[in-house]
This record gives C-alpha cells, sequence and structure tokens, in this order.
C-alpha cells in the first residue's frame, strides 16, 4: 500500500494563486509600457521622428547625363561636353567647425576638411565657413549646399579621397567650346539650365540629354547605408554634324573681319553654299565665343546672317533678269537705248550715275547694273508672276535650316504695292531678304535652275549610334536650265567686264553681281543717305558650278560703293579653289554683246 507524501512537501494552494497574480500584473505592466511607447512613437512624436527618419534616408541625388557635341563636317569638334563634379555637403552635419572639434566620425575634424578642400579647390577656407554658417542660419536642418562647383577629374579624387561622409561629389558635366569663336556664331551657347543660341538651341531635341537618378539610404552620420542605394541610369544626347567646313569657317571669319576693318563698316557678313544647298560657312564680321558669351555685345551673339533683313539692292537683279528670261520677255541679245532716268506717270527711277543715253543690249543692262534698264525690260511682265518666281527662289519663307530666330521676311502681296515700289522691286529696294534667303536663291541658278533647301544640319547622332538625317524637302525647279545657264553666262562678263583687276581669276570662269543699296532709317522715314550695303553674290566655276559665295557690308565709311565688296569676293573665291582643289574651267566664256550700234542693220 503506497504511503501518502508528507503535508510539509507540497506546495501551498495560496503560493500558486500569488505568483499566477504577480506574472499577469508584470505582463500587464509590460504590455502598458509597449501601449504608451507606440502612443508616443506614432502619436505624440510621430512627425519629429519622421522628419529625423526623412533624414537619414531616402536621399536622392540627380545622375547627370552628357549633352551631346557639335562637330563639323570632316568631324571637327566644336561644342562638348567635359566631365566636371559639383561639391556638395549636407550642412546639418557640419554645426561644428573648430578645427579642435571632430563633429563627425571621419579622421579630419570639419575645419580641417575645409582647409583640405580649400587647397584642393583653390578656394579660400574662410569663404567656405561662411557659405555654411550662412546656409545653417537659414535652415538649420539644411541638408544640402554647393560648396564648389566645376570640380575636374583631378580635383574630383583628391576630394573623394578625404572620405568625409557628409560630402557628395555629383557628376555635372560642363560645356565647352575647343574651337572658340570658329563658328560661334552657328553653334551658339549654353545658359545656365538651357541652350540661348544656335545650334545649341535649335537642335535640343538631339543634343538634350535625360538625367537619371540616384537614391540611397543613410546613416545618423550622414554615410551611405551600404547596399541600400538603387540607381536609374542617364541617357547621354546625340552629336549633331554640321554641313560646314571647320576651317574654310575660319578663314572666311578671317577675311570678312579684315575687310570690314578695311572698309570701316559696321559689320560685315559672308556665306559659303554648295549647289546641293549644304552650307560650307557663314561668318560674321564681329562673332560670339561661346566659352564667354557676355565678352561680346548682344548684337553680336547670334548670326546676321539669318536674323537681320536688308533691302539687297543690285544683286537681286539676278532673279529679275532670271523671271523675265523664263517667261519668254526677253533675251539677252534684245537691244535698247537707256536713259540714265526712267520716267512715267506718278514714277521715276534712276541709275547710280547720270550718264548719255546707252545703246545696251539686256544682258548690257544687267551687267552695267542699270535701274533704269531693268524697269525697261520688265514693262511687259506682270508682277504677280514675278512674285511667283521670287517665292520659287525662296524668299518670303525661313529657310529650311530653320535657325533659332531666323527671320522669314513674307513678301508683301502685289496688290499692296504702289507704283513706284512695283518697279523698285526690281532692283532689290522696296523689298527685303536676309543673306541666307539671297545665298540660297543663288543656289538655283548654280543648280541648273532648281532651288534645293539649304542645309546647314547633315544629321543627328543618337548615344547609341543610330543617324538620322532632318528632312529638308525635295528642290523645285524655279526656272528652266537654259535660263540658269544663260543667267549665269551673262553674269560672266560684270567679273571680267566691269573693271576691278581682282574679280577674275585665271583659269575660272566666275558668274557674279554686285550691288549698292541704300539703307533705310531705322524708324522707317526713309533712306538714310549716310548708310548703304555693298554686296557681291556670284557662283564658280560656270562650267561646272559648285560653289555660291556672297559677301556684304553695312555703312562702309571709306568705299561705299559694290567695289569695296570685290577684293573679299575674289580672296573668298580664291580660298576655295585651294582648300577643295577646284579643277579650273575646260570651257571658254561665251561672247554675248552688252551694246549694239544705232547703225546697225
Amino acid at each position: 500500500m503506497a504511503q501518502r507524501a508528507p503535508r510539509s512537501a507540497e506546495r501551498p494552494p495560496g503560493s500558486t494563486r500569488l505568483r499566477t497574480i504577480v506574472v499577469a500584473v508584470l505582463t500587464f505592466a509590460l504590455l502598458a509600457t509597449f501601449v504608451v511607447r507606440l502612443a508616443d512613437i506614432q502619436l505624440v512624436r510621430a512627425e519629429a521622428l519622421n522628419a529625423e527618419a526623412d533624414g537619414r534616408r531616402g536621399v536622392s541625388q540627380t545622375v547627370y547625363g552628357t549633352r551631346g557635341a557639335i562637330v563639323d563636317a570632316a568631324g571637327t569638334v566644336l561644342a562638348e561636353s567635359v566631365d566636371r563634379w559639383d561639391l556638395t555637403i549636407s550642412p546639418r552635419y557640419t554645426r561644428d567647425l573648430q578645427p579642435e572639434t571632430d563633429s563627425v566620425e571621419s579622421t579630419l575634424t570639419v575645419g580641417e576638411a575645409l582647409i583640405r578642400i580649400g587647397a584642393i579647390t583653390n578656394e579660400d577656407p574662410a569663404d567656405l565657413q561662411a557659405k555654411i554658417l550662412a546656409e545653417l542660419e537659414r535652415d538649420p536642418d539644411s541638408d544640402y549646399l554647393l560648396l564648389v562647383g566645376g570640380l575636374d577629374v583631378a580635383q574630383f579624387e583628391a576630394v573623394r579621397d578625404l572620405d568625409l561622409p557628409y560630402v557628395y561629389l555629383r557628376l555635372n558635366p560642363q560645356r565647352v567650346y575647343p574651337a572658340g569663336a570658329v563658328a560661334g556664331n552657328l553653334v551658339g551657347f549654353m545658359g545656365a539650365d538651357e541652350p540661348l543660341a544656335g545650334i545649341e538651341r535649335s537642335e535640343q531635341e538631339c543634343l538634350a540629354a535625360e538625367h537619371g537618378a540616384r537614391v540611397f539610404d543613410r546613416g545618423a552620420d550622414g554615410t551611405p547605408i551600404p547596399g541600400s542605394m538603387t540607381t536609374r541610369p542617364a541617357v547621354d544626347g546625340g552629336t549633331v554634324q554640321l554641313t560646314i567646313d571647320a576651317d574654310v569657317q575660319f578663314q572666311v571669319q578671317q577675311l570678312t573681319q579684315q575687310y570690314t576693318s578695311q572698309l570701316r563698316a559696321r559689320s560685315g557678313t559672308s556665306i559659303v553654299m554648295r549647289t546641293d544647298g549644304s552650307i560650307v560657312a557663314v561668318a560674321e564680321s564681329s562673332t560670339v565665343d561661346p566659352n564667354d558669351p557676355t565678352a561680346s555685345d548682344a548684337r553680336d551673339r547670334g548670326s546676321r546672317a539669318f536674323t537681320a533683313a536688308y533691302e539687297p539692292g543690285s544683286i537681286f537683279k539676278a532673279f529679275s533678269f532670271a523671271a523675265m528670261l523664263d517667261l519668254g520677255l526677253i533675251t539677252p541679245r534684245d537691244q535698247l537705248s537707256v536713259p540714265w532716268t526712267y520716267t512715267a506717270p506718278g514714277v521715276r527711277v534712276r541709275d547710280a550715275v547720270s550718264h548719255e543715253v546707252k545703246q545696251w543690249t539686256a544682258a548690257g543692262i544687267l551687267v552695267n547694273s542699270s535701274n533704269s534698264g531693268m524697269v525697261r525690260l520688265a514693262e511687259q511682265m506682270d508682277r504677280g508672276d514675278y512674285f511667283e518666281y521670287l517665292e520659287r527662289f525662296g524668299f518670303g519663307e525661313r529657310t529650311a535650316v530653320d535657325f533659332a530666330g531666323e527671320q522669314a521676311v513674307p513678301l508683301r502681296p502685289v496688290e499692296s504695292l504702289d507704283a513706284q515700289t512695283k518697279l523698285n522691286v526690281l532692283f532689290g529696294q522696296g523689298i527685303a531678304a536676309t543673306p541666307i534667303q539671297l545665298a540660297s536663291a543663288y543656289q538655283a541658278l548654280a543648280n541648273g535652275g532648281v532651288h534645293l533647301p539649304a542645309r546647314l544640319i547633315a544629321g543627328c547622332t543618337d548615344a547609341e549610334g543610330s543617324t538620322t538625317t532632318p528632312e529638308v524637302g525635295e528642290g523645285e525647279r524655279v526656272v528652266s536650265d537654259t535660263t540658269a545657264r544663260q543667267t549665269l553666262e551673262v553674269l560672266e562678263n560684270v567679273v571680267t567686264d566691269y573693271g576691278y583687276d581682282t574679280f577674275p581669276i585665271a583659269g575660272y570662269r566666275i558668274a557674279a553681281k554686285t550691288g549698292t543699296a541704300q539703307m533705310a532709317y531705322e524708324d522707317g522715314s526713309g533712306y538714310d543717305p549716310n548708310r548703304m550695303m555693298i554686296s557681291v553674290a556670284g557662283v564658280f566655276p560656270v562650267d561646272d558650278p559648285q560653289f555660291v559665295v556672297l559677301t556684304m557690308y553695312d555703312s562702309p565709311q571709306t568705299i561705299r560703293t559694290s567695289g569695296g565688296a570685290i577684293p573679299a569676293f575674289h580672296d573668298m573665291v580664291n580660298l576655295l579653289i585651294r582648300h577643295f582643289d577646284v579643277p579650273p574651267s575646260t570651257t571658254q566664256q561665251p561672247e554675248i554683246p552688252l551694246e549694239w550700234a544705232a547703225d546697225q542693220p
């Protein structure tokens, strides 16, 4: 029979109940503590804690893509982006700037770090300290300050090696222009955040990069937490290739500046274009260096070739002559007696120089640049028909280049013109055009009568290597091939018979027309007798046309007639012959009578 244990070995019933009560009380107290703590975190201190957490986590930095380059026809770089870095800091982690105080977990105090940074970036440490103090005064919890921008590779590496947790180095490519002012009027320049002029602006869609982002979490001392970083990569911009030749551009700029100075003109503009419409050079006497655009006068930061319109004067007569030829109203050998003044009810036209009645052929009228003679030739020409020719030559609208700020210079409706203006437009007065419109119109004469769109952009190559070319449209026939050829053959006589030894170039058939245009007062009140626009436009070689050259000078003082522009034209043609190794002409200039004798049968 089993014996019962002694009563003293058993736990008393009251002891078990007490322990249960104690455990319950402790459990309740612990739960109450958790509840209070949770309420404190979620309700009482939620805003402050969230702000503190936001300050330590989720830092976002821009990953900059590289803006595309601008290059010439041969690939010479005119604009590019180079790697530069912005040194940014988190001021909130640099509150103690005293050198003897180590405010962060770093081998350097903040004060010592600023001394090191100043030595690397050539900045005064005191100035850096002042920037930080000013930012902390503005916002004690500031988390971003651009301390120094534009660090190069060596500076970037030196700052990086300091290993400062509150310093962030952000890639920020900067725009540079290796060729300086060469084609600066075409390339344009950048502002702080956007393109402001030229190709930089008009080709923004191709050149612009798509920036990415880098997001990471960081600890209490500002150090990125390993493994927390995510990145959205940037996409680099494309490369814009121009049709220009940088070497020719440079030399044409030099010549334009040289003759502007010699003529003491306000400005000079020159254009070289191939017969297929591609632009080889567009030069201004005063141009901009995109590396420092503010060093140039605001008027010189663009391209007058596209943005300034002038009354062209007598170089416009070539288009009037071609239109009358094409309409069958004249032939080059038609004979007229030409007085120096043409009068009719309500109108009067005079030649530049008084002369006796001249026995000129139609060709002679154009070669001798007779205003009254042109009016006589055009007596039977309907002005509506004439303006249709001008439209096909490209006047009245922007060129296909669509340059930033380019003027269209619309043609006025024919019915709105008074009787005098209907005569004046025949010789380039009462009508305005930009230099690029004029050069493009001469291109049609050089191309057998077919006007092709002017081209400055050869193509855009994106970051993946895919190239697209701009859609510029098809050419339009303006006049017949015969008309274009006959017009150039007549204009050859301007070069050979105009009386300037510097006009012809031995071995080459060159067609050209000179112009001396009165310039209007800026308020439109009439013509300024002290301002002229002198110019020469031409095509060569006539037997195998390859280039159009236009050069014009605003308000020359030393030589105020078109003869002042002839040496510049000669030098530019000679430059092209040498640079492109243009072979001499293989045919002879045809003989076209410019005068006739009254006693001839």
